[in-house]
Parts: C-alpha cells; sequence; structure tokens
C-alpha cells in the first residue's frame, strides 16, 4: 500500500528559533534553512531521522505556504541532493514535480482566480480601506498569487480578527493569522486541492497529514488521518478540529517529533 504523507512545514516540521520553545538543548539542533547568510530553521536530530528513516510504501510530500524562493532555501529535510518527486507551494498554487512546476495545475488555479474575481489587483484596494493602521507594518506579494501583511502583534485589534474573515470570505478571501503574518488566501488555492491532484497521480491508497495553522485545515480534512499541532493557530481558533489527532503531549520543535513518530507508526501498519 502507498502512504502519502503531506505534511506542513513551518511550525510543524521545522522552527525558527522563535517557535521552538525552550524544551530542546542545542545539540539536539539540525540547522534546514539558511537565509542570507545565517540559520533560520532547525528540526531536532531526532526529528530528520525519523523523517528520513520512513518506510520506503511513503511518500513525503511537502506542503507549504512558502513561495518558491523562500521554500527553495530549506534544505535540510531531504536525504540527499534530489529533489523531492513533489512538493506544493504557494499554499497549493503551484505543484513542483522532480524540482519543477506543473504548468496546468498553475494556469487552471490562475483561471479560477480571474473568474472569481479573486486576484491582487481586486484585493489591494480593499486592503488599504481598511488596514490603513499603524500595526500594519509591511504588505507582500506573494508570486501574485496572494498578500500577506507583516503586523506588530502587540498592537494588533485581536478582537476584530473575525470582523476581518467575514469581511474579506464575503469578497472570495481568507485569512489566516500566523505569527507576525495575516494571509489574505484566494478561496480557489487550498493545499487540499493540490494534494488530492498529488495523489491521485501517484495512486497513493492512504493520506496522513500534518499541520498547525488555519490553511492546514483544509489539507488534513482531505487526509485520511490529520495531525495538528496544539500549538498552532488552527487549535486556538473557534475552528471545528475534533476529526484530527492533536498532537498534545510536546510543544513547539518538539510537536515535530511526537508528529513523526505517529505517521512512522502508521507507515509500518500499512506495510
Amino acid at each position: 500500500m502507498t502512504l502519502l504523507f503531506a505534511s506542513d512545514l513551518d511550525q510543524t516540521l521545522i522552527y525558527s528559533r522563535r517557535s521552538m520553545g525552550n524544551e530542546v538543548k542545542p545539540e539536539e539542533l539540525i540547522e534546514v534553512e539558511r537565509f542570507e547568510g545565517k540559520p533560520q530553521s532547525f528540526m531536532t536530530e531526532q526529528s530528520q531521522a525519523a523523517l528520513w528513516e520512513l518506510e520506503e510504501n511513503t511518500i513525503f510530500v511537502p506542503v507549504t505556504t512558502r513561495t518558491r524562493e523562500q521554500y527553495e532555501r530549506v534544505t535540510g529535510i531531504y536525504e540527499g541532493d534530489e529533489p523531492p518527486q513533489f512538493a506544493i507551494i504557494s499554499n497549493g498554487a503551484v505543484i513542483l514535480e522532480n524540482g519543477e512546476p506543473i504548468k496546468e495545475w498553475s494556469t487552471d488555479i490562475r483561471k479560477q482566480c480571474v473568474s472569481k474575481k479573486t486576484v491582487i489587483e481586486e484585493l489591494m484596494p480593499v486592503i488599504q480601506q481598511h488596514f490603513d493602521e499603524d500595526w500594519v507594518l509591511r504588505v507582500r506579494r506573494a508570486e501574485d498569487w496572494f498578500v500577506y501583511l507583516i503586523v506588530d502583534r502587540a498592537r494588533f485589534p485581536e478582537d476584530k480578527l473575525s470582523y476581518y474573515t467575514e469581511l474579506f470570505h464575503e469578497i472570495g478571501w481568507g485569512i489566516s493569522l500566523q505569527g507576525r503574518k495575516l494571509y489574505l488566501m484566494p478561496e480557489s488555492i487550498t493545499k487540499a486541492a493540490a494534494m488530492e491532484y498529488v495523489r491521485d497521480r501517484i495512486k497513493a491508497d492512504y493520506v496522513v497529514a500534518a499541520g498547525d495553522s488555519l490553511l492546514d485545515l483544509d489539507l488534513l480534512e482531505s487526509a485520511d488521518t490529520g495531525l495538528l499541532a496544539a500549538h498552532g493557530e488552527a487549535v486556538k481558533s473557534d475552528a471545528d478540529v475534533s476529526g484530527h489527532i492533536i498532537v498534545t503531549e510536546e510543544q513547539g520543535i518538539k510537536a515535530g517529533e511526537e508528529i513523526l513518530a505517529k505517521v512512522a507508526d502508521i507507515s509500518m501498519q500499512s506495510k
């Protein structure tokens, strides 16, 4: 039986120093990303070994909101120099096969966004109207697929998040607050749809998905088993997460170890 392990990266399998928590010793860490010459993200040695030692029937597919440039900085999650067979990036707008985008997939996603008018050119005036606030530090475009705001969390009005969520939902955009980033995502761009495309391509019999944020929930809901990190935005929100296995024993970077231990168990049982 072929098992697909589709996992979010940041704050699920890999962690910055800010997000990893305090329950880890420096000698346990493996650097997996470097940015501007400095270590950026880490796994524990135990997590990296568990990922590399998954059973041969298990295909690991990273599923991330990172753009291609951001994703390609992460090198320490793969054993060897070859890219993985598949990687899902830009929240599902782009699928890489052997390191190259599948053009037909992204072309179809673009057509959906255009037909629903969920393109950045339509979004920017709404952002300027509602987010002209001192808590917005920067507005970033992600390869013309979606937008994220760098915010000052100390000044961000948490009590207005549900209002913003409803406001942008009415024009076809979803909102997800992850740390200092507030994502605005077209509803046509989902991790789940991209995962299902890959699942069909590799003829996977069973899917295990892992994540931590609201942008991961559709992915977990489309999987046979969903693993959800308790420290993430999704568990702390009002979203219904009752159908997933919530990883609660460990917080921060140690959650990655527990997630991979559960995947290893499922993988072993599926042989």
